[in-house]
């Protein structure tokens, strides 16, 4: 039985299977113990509150497994928001009864839209060394990754298939603005959009709720990402410059005595700029801060779409006009779009 539909109303009953993205287990003043859960399926995450739970309960399953809930959609008691006030939950083993991946909430874009927008950009980029480097990168392997992880974890495209989303977004604002200014790269800026997140290829496990690998919650896709597109490069160093004229190539800073057979120093050097700084603080992520133009505005484009992508998201989840308290923002947010 399958009862869930995109917004949760109050009082709804529901009785679906879910991923337990997110499992904590508390007592009361009693001393009697509950589940607090975040519940995930297609039609997104929600939380999930099961009171005087047994022991046998909270140790039959756990976070990342999928679980069959049946509960009803009340208004939290701390928060003033929907939740799931949960009557059972069972744990689910048999892969044939549910596939863990149909219930992961996707990017709302058509897949292969977002691939051929992805090829056009690629395409458009003219910079010889640059368009090897795409191609270095995005083997099939890591080419599949990329278009398959999450963007982050929780606060903006936390879904599969955001990574991609995302970069195509950024690259687009990004692309827009490079076009308002004469001495802006656009092919190292775009570039760079769309390898700035690289590395949560890595930083992320997401066969079921999207959480931290090791190596994510250890180094961080900033770092991650740098030492991807460090490699790439290293690995070209030697690749013959046959079929390139210097004439082809659109430096900046590489000068007319640019070797073709070798990636410039100068060219390298601020493509690692962008990644590491992309973030644009220290206290938000980043080793370094954005010290050039093209660096300046991918961070801003960055920002640009999380933002966007948390407003259209709490826009699509509530037909309140304000949301409630909205901590990666620090604020409420105002929902009703100005034709209402």
């Amino acid at each position: 039985m399958n009862t869930t539909v995109e917004k949760p109303v109050e009082n709804q009953k529901i009785e679906n299977y879910y991923i337990c993205a997110n499992k904590n287990v508390r007592e009361d003043k009693n001393g009697n113990k509950f589940l607090l859960l975040r519940l995930m399926n297609t039609d997104g995450i929600i939380g999930a509150v099961k009171w005087r739970v047994e022991e046998a309960v909270v140790d039959s399953f756990d976070q990342g497994q999928v679980v069959k809930i049946t509960g009803r959609v009340k208004k939290s008691n701390y928060r003033d928001q929907l939740e799931i006030d949960l009557e059972n939950i069972t744990p689910v083993t048999d892969e044939d009864e549910v596939d863990p991946a149909s219930l992961q909430p996707a990017s709302p874009r058509d897949m292969g839209e977002m691939e051929a927008e992805l090829a056009g950009i690629r395409d458009s980029i003219t910079n010889t060394y640059l368009s090897l480097l795409l191609d270095e990168i995005f083997t099939d392997d890591m080419y599949r990754a990329y278009c398959q992880a999450p963007a982050a974890k929780g606060i903006h495209h936390n879904y599969i298939h955001g990574l991609l989303e995302h970069s195509l977004s950024v690259s687009r604002v990004a692309d827009a603005i490079a076009g308002q200014y004469q001495d802006i790269n656009r092919d190292l800026l775009v570039t760079a959009a769309i390898l700035h997140d690289i590395g949560k290829t890595v930083e992320f496990n997401y066969s079921t709720a999207i959480d931290y690998s090791d190596k994510g919650r250890l180094l961080g896709h900033i770092v991650i990402g740098e030492k991807i597109v460090a490699d790439a490069i290293s690995r070209l160093e030697g690749i013959p410059g046959e079929g390139v004229d210097s004439g082809q190539l659109q430096l900046e800073g590489g000068g007319a005595g640019a070797q073709p057979e070798e990636f410039p120093r100068e060219l390298a050097l601020q493509l690692l700029h962008l990644i590491l700084s992309h973030h644009g603080e220290k206290e938000y992520g980043s080793p370094i801060r954005p010290k050039t133009p093209e660096a300046f505005i991918l961070n801003h484009a960055d920002d640009i779409d999380a933002k966007a992508n948390i407003f259209e998201r709490k826009r699509a989840d509530s037909d309140d006009p304000w949301s409630e308290f909205n901590r990666p923002l620090d604020r409420f947010l105002y929902l009703r779009k100005a034709e209402d």
